[in-house]
């Protein structure tokens, strides 16, 4: 079984899958780098506010963080390095050949941001419509994953990933509070930088606060 059949295998049966070590040192400071000049750009602000502060069209604050938008429209330099070999083949065997990318973008944050609550992707880039109608369909199939290169560790101090296992044809609805920090049956995710989370749309989950001083970019 090639790895790419166990991380599809994972993402139908728990609703995750952790591509470990997806990218070289070159690729995270070359990814790190462009991303922290668009940053530095635009002031070096908090990275986290609420309400929303729009920058410019593509660059806004929100409590996700400092977000950019449409990532290689600022820098197409950067997409040779952003998909890994693996991460394609695992999204081609639950999606199908056909699958397409809908949306790019980064994310730069810190220690301001606090627990970030309960939270799934249903509907992608209409997510917001999706969450503001409470809508929890059914799925038989896969229709959409959500791929994550984080550039720092993910560990005890740097903002664990808490994820709630979930088949792919399991209810979709919220099994708890969305700011409760803990529902029963979550695992929490660790794993080293440069690696790759792939998330099926309709997982539940949550990020601890950062708790140590820095940056954190994904």
């Amino acid at each position: 079984m090639t790895s790419a059949t166990t991380h599809a295998r994972d993402l139908l049966e728990r609703g995750y899958a952790v591509l470990e070590r997806t990218h070289v040192d070159e690729d995270i400071e070359a990814l790190r780098a462009r991303t922290l000049e668009i940053y530095r750009a635009h002031g070096s602000p908090r990275p986290y506010a609420e309400p929303i502060v729009q920058l410019t069209p593509d660059l806004l604050i929100n409590p996700t963080g400092f977000v950019i938008g449409r990532l290689l429209a600022h820098a197409p330099e950067l997409a040779p390095r952003l998909l890994s070999r693996v991460l394609v083949d695992t999204a081609r065997a639950v999606l199908g050949e056909d699958m397409s990318i809908e949306l790019t973008g980064a994310v730069i944050t810190d220690s301001s941001r606090p627990f970030f609550s309960w939270h799934n992707h249903i509907g992608g880039i209409d997510v917001e419509d999706d969450r503001a109608r409470r809508v929890f369909p059914r799925f038989g199939r896969s229709q959409r994953l959500i791929a994550v290169l984080y550039l720092d560790d993910v560990d005890e101090r740097g903002g664990e990933l808490l994820a709630l296992p979930r088949r792919i044809s399991d209810p979709t609805e919220p099994l708890g509070q969305d700011r409760a920090t803990h529902w029963d049956g979550e695992v929490v995710v660790r794993f080293p930088r440069g690696s790759t989370l792939v998330f099926e749309q309709c997982t539940w989950h949550a990020v601890r606060p950062v708790l140590r001083p820095g940056l954190r970019t994904f």
